[in-house]
């Protein structure tokens, strides 16, 4: 019986050029993807290596050996190296075995994003450089199109958290830092049946006026803006979330910037449908911060695909003209950043399903007053 990872390795194949005959997956989500196999990178180079026509074949140290054959079975070929001084030159030597039992040649493909030059270096002796292909927008295609698996996982996950986040909103007070905000979010994680906290970032007051600042240690005080942008992953797919909630009061400039950038976010999800243009989706809510005088403090996309990463296509941002399709999932996430008032963002998870757009993330969006 064929199994959802050889259906995907066989389905790789489909979009990608015929003329390309060989791929590599070094370790990254990709390989997890296609194989079942969750390796981080290290000193000991590693490659799957994927042809049209014969079984997969892998270049890895030896004690990987048992741990792939558990995801891969009987049918994969093993060029293994023991562990070295010199792990890279170790096995360099274990890919000419490979290269020699196998012919290696013509077009290869591999993810630049994912794959470091210790591995990339590895196939230059066999394949021209200038016939090796990006990987990614054959693999970003798969990954965007998610099963029903995926789906489940990713529904779970935006549960999981959503009440995390308005527990939390429970525990914020006068006086807590920023830090103190996001070790509440991250031990309600760790309780909870997420796989794990994958990383957030709370601000607070003024800082909210930063995009992407790390969380630090300002306190919270009368009439702030505390903004909450959070990842967790379930059976390794995130969610990611982020409500902007006031501590008392926070004056006349923030509700104002607050219900503009609310009125963005929906006009956003609405405007997703299958066969929309992404771009358009980033148009849609662009549109309601641009007409309200807040175009030049909307500095990024509106999105992002999420999946097996945090950040992974589709991006919905202009000039992107592809088109969502069902199986896609991604935020819509605009904001607002004022410095010397702060900033407001909303985001939330979404997936295109043959029934339409599905809002993962169901925190309530109106201003909330703490």
């Amino acid at each position: 019986m064929t199994d959802r990872y050889e259906t995907r390795r066989s389905a790789l194949f489909d979009e990608l050029p015929e003329s390309v005959e060989t791929v590599y997956v070094a370790p990254s989500e990709t390989l997890r993807y296609l194989s079942g196999l969750s390796m981080h990178q290290s000193e000991r180079p590693t490659l799957l290596v994927l042809s049209r026509e014969t079984e997969p074949a892998a270049v890895l140290p030896k004690l990987e050996t048992d741990r792939v054959a558990d995801a891969l079975g009987d049918d994969v070929s093993f060029y293994t190296y023991g562990d070295a001084t010199d792990p890279t030159r170790a096995a360099s030597e274990a890919f000419d075995r490979l290269a020699e039992e196998r012919e290696l040649s013509g077009e290869a493909a591999v993810e630049f994003r994912s794959t470091r030059v210790l591995e990339y270096n590895l196939l230059t002796d066999y394949h021209d450089p200038a016939s090796i292909r990006d990987l990614e927008p054959a693999a970003a295609a798969l990954r965007a199109r998610k099963d029903d698996s995926e789906r489940e996982s990713m529904r779970k996950a935006a549960r999981i958290a959503d009440r995390v986040l308005q527990e939390t909103f429970e525990d914020i007070e006068v006086g807590m830092s920023e830090r103190d905000v996001e070790r509440a979010i991250e031990k309600r994680v760790i309780d909870s049946d997420a796989d794990s906290y994958a990383g957030g970032i709370v601000t607070v007051g003024e800082r909210t006026a930063f995009p992407h600042a790390d969380t630090g240690h300002t306190k919270v005080e009368e009439g702030d803006l505390v903004m909450i942008d959070f990842y967790i992953r379930v059976d390794g797919y995130f969610s990611d979330i982020t409500r902007t909630v006031a501590v008392g009061d926070p004056g006349e400039k923030c509700r104002e910037v607050y219900e503009v950038v609310r009125e963005a976010a929906r006009a956003g999800r609405e405007a997703v449908a299958e066969g929309v243009p992404y771009q358009n989706v980033d148009r849609a809510a662009r549109r309601v911060i641009d007409d309200a005088g807040y175009g030049d403090y909307f500095p990024h996309r509106l999105g992002h695909g999420l999946g097996l990463e945090g950040h992974e296509p589709p991006y919905l941002v202009e000039g992107n003209e592809a088109t969502l399709d069902v199986g896609d999932a991604f935020t819509v996430e605009p904001g607002v950043y004022v410095d010397g008032v702060g900033g407001v963002r909303v985001e939330d998870d979404v997936l295109l399903t043959e029934e339409g757009a599905e809002v993962l993330t169901e925190t309530p969006r109106d201003l909330r007053i703490l």
